[in-house]
């Protein structure tokens, strides 16, 4: 028994032997009968009582309140008995709220809080820890998922899908949980085509801070980190899950570039199969794998016979359908219009040599012109010049609105 200056007193209730082992229904007993003696000394005091032995020590919690409800039901004390429920959400009410001293931590490396109710397109089991671009989190991703060592033919295939997807739109973004420091190299070679990047951490944020450094590097992409573990949570098999049902949650498509994910059989294929996944197919990956694979409806990426690049035509098709939801024929007119390369028309040179491209506004689905505008927004707003060719049907007002608009930012 422990009693704080304050006068809140402390009962320790054993009920495992060793912690390893499960809980005892003889030694929940024996302790109520000791907790019984005790309280009969003390005279009527207030008691919290948990769900004793009933969570990592598995007990069943009919059967420990009845023994409870027993022992202690005519004992000169007013009794609070917490259910497991109850326990488990104080506990996670707990471990949610950061101390000062984490929070000003984090802080001082960059990151901010994030509560779960500020982030309605988000779906995240807690408070999140966020340095890099907040935007990021407010869109649907990509789910990347390799393997934990990926070898050099993984990194080749991985490099050549993250090309295809730049060509492909300037507006994706590739997210993918962090493993190992190879997890790293895998979010380098996205970020260096200009891909955006949301790494996500299974461990408290203040147990790596070197990780931090990585997001002012210089590169195309923009890197975001973010985790929903304790601030000095280490990693562990519970949060690493929790991170990843946080990836395939927020994920409109997943690409799978692991030559054996063998994880598929292991952890059940129904969660797996309500995200559209694209796989990259190796010559070397065993049957069976394509087997559990096709079994949650993945697609194989393979290369195209024309000049061997990757087809990702189905992954860019369900992620593009996913954010527009449009349907296949435009989605098909979309990523076959993205695919093209800018074409220069021939024009009168400047002074300084620069190119001119024309692209037809009217050719570009509407959902593909936000791709434009924010490829037009990264560029070095001093070399790009806009010009509009005035449709003969244009009306008079609009027109009107146009020159004005012109005039007042000369």
């Amino acid at each position: 028994v422990w009693n704080s200056r304050s006068g809140d007193w402390v009962i320790n209730f054993p009920t495992k032997r060793d912690w390893r082992d499960p809980s005892r229904y003889e030694d929940i007993e024996a302790g109520l009968n000791d907790l019984r003696h005790y309280l009969d000394r003390v005279g009527p005091v207030r008691v919290a009582l948990p769900a004793l032995g009933c969570g990592h020590g598995g007990l069943d919690w009919g059967r420990v309140s009845e023994m409870i409800r027993d022992k202690l039901c005519d004992v000169n004390a007013h009794i609070f008995v917490f259910e497991p429920a109850a326990s488990r959400q104080a506990g996670r009410a707990a471990a949610e709220k950061p101390t000062d001293d984490e929070r000003k931590g984090a802080e001082q490396l960059g990151y901010k809080l994030i509560e779960r109710d500020s982030l309605l397109s988000l779906e995240v089991p807690a408070p999140i820890y966020v340095l890099g671009k907040l935007e990021l989190l407010s869109r649907k991703w990509i789910g990347l998922l390799p393997s934990r060592s990926p070898g050099e033919r993984e990194m080749q295939a991985l490099r050549a899908i993250a090309v295809e997807l730049a060509r492909t739109s300037t507006s994706i973004v590739v997210a993918l949980v962090h493993g190992t420091r190879a997890s790293e190299d895998v979010a380098g070679i996205f970020l260096g085509q200009g891909i955006d990047i949301v790494l996500l951490l299974p461990f408290g944020v203040l147990t790596r801070k070197t990780l931090a450094k990585q997001v002012d590097r210089k590169g195309f992409g923009l890197l975001t980190l973010a985790s929903t573990a304790p601030a000095n949570g280490k990693w562990s098999r519970q949060l690493f899950a929790q991170t990843m049902d946080m990836l395939r949650a927020n994920a409109a498509a997943m690409l799978v570039s692991d030559p054996e994910p063998d994880w598929i059989t292991r952890t059940g294929s129904n969660k797996w199969a309500q995200t559209p996944i694209s796989y990259v197919r190796y010559e070397t990956t065993p049957q069976h794998m394509h087997e559990a694979l096709a079994a949650v409806s993945a697609w194989p990426i393979k290369r195209r016979g024309e000049d061997g690049t990757p087809n990702i035509d189905h992954l860019i098709r369900t992620y593009v359908g996913h954010l527009a939801e449009v349907d296949d024929q435009k989605l098909d007119t979309h990523a076959s219009i993205l695919r093209q390369p800018l074409i220069p028309i021939e024009q009168e040179k400047s002074q300084d040599e620069e190119d001119f491209i024309q692209i037809p506004l009217n050719s570009i689905p509407e959902t593909s012109r936000s791709d434009l505008l924010d490829l037009v927004r990264q560029l070095d707003a001093a070399n790009i010049i806009i010009s509009v060719k005035l449709s003969p049907t244009l009306t008079a007002a609009d027109r009107k609105k146009i020159k004005e608009f012109s005039s007042s930012q000369n």
